[in-house]
């Protein structure tokens, strides 16, 4: 097991400012750590940097899918749409439409509804004490096919990674600071915007629905409907290639 960084990805990180990459994220130096496994198989998890609180975890959604209609309002308004669970132990118009959701997403649906505490935490905690740190992590077999993890990294994984990282030193101070596989996902597209260059403003999520504006409380669910091209993505590429490299 071994840990590289901190490095800039080529042709991902690092780059100028534009408009379409505006936010420090994109600035933030990467960490990436490789497990070599018996019988040919890689791990990779590759960290970008910099925690992100409540007002940067919206930037990074809203500038995914800017739904202007949610105006200064939108943490609420992205909370209400993310709490349908709570909802759904109260409401059976609630529950319908949660269980419409799981049985339509399916897989992206499952792996939301095992992240979304953390999405709710940051978006909650108005101190920005409450942080979370990009992480993407996939499994590369001896054939070259890819696989990704959204489960939560193994102990080994995050001891080797505090060692090294920066900001991952926080994980034990004060305020509350998590490493997210999903949020690791979502940056993807924001630093590589060829990406979602075709995700469609309006859409119905569930099959059968009605369309609509795809807004930030969306962007997770997108995301994960997209993960084939982003796990073949550059970023992914460039990750491996770099790591081979050194």
């Amino acid at each position: 097991m071994k840990v590289l960084g901190p490095i800039m990805v080529p042709g991902v990180t690092g780059n100028e400012p534009s408009d379409e990459r505006n936010l420090s994220l994109a600035l933030a130096p990467a960490y990436v750590l490789r497990h070599d496994r018996e019988g040919g198989d890689v791990q990779y998890a590759a960290i970008l940097g910099e925690g992100l609180g409540r007002r940067a975890l919206m930037d990074l959604l809203y500038a995914l899918a800017p739904y202007k209609a949610h105006g200064p309002d939108r943490f609420a308004r992205v909370l209400d749409n993310w709490r349908l669970h709570e909802r759904a132990m109260t409401s059976a118009g609630s529950e319908s439409l949660l269980l419409q959701h799981a049985e339509s997403l399916k897989y992206s649906w499952q792996v939301f509804s095992s992240h979304r505490d953390v999405f709710t935490a940051v978006f909650e905690d108005e101190t920005e004490n409450t942080r979370v740190v990009p992480v993407v992590t996939w499994e590369k077999n001896r054939g070259g096919g890819r696989k990704w993890q959204f489960d939560g990294l193994d102990q080994t994984f995050v001891q080797a990674l505090g060692e090294s990282v920066p900001v991952l030193r926080g994980l034990h101070g004060s305020g509350r600071l998590e490493l997210d596989s999903l949020v690791g996902l979502v940056t993807i597209p924001y630093l590589l915007p060829e990406l979602r260059k075709n995700w469609r403003p309006w859409q119905p999520l569930v099959k059968n629905g009605k369309s609509n504006y795809v807004g930030p409380a969306s962007v997770p669910v997108v995301a994960l409907m997209h993960r084939r091209a982003i796990l073949n993505s550059g970023f992914i590429r460039a990750v491996e290639a770099l790591d081979l490299a050194t």
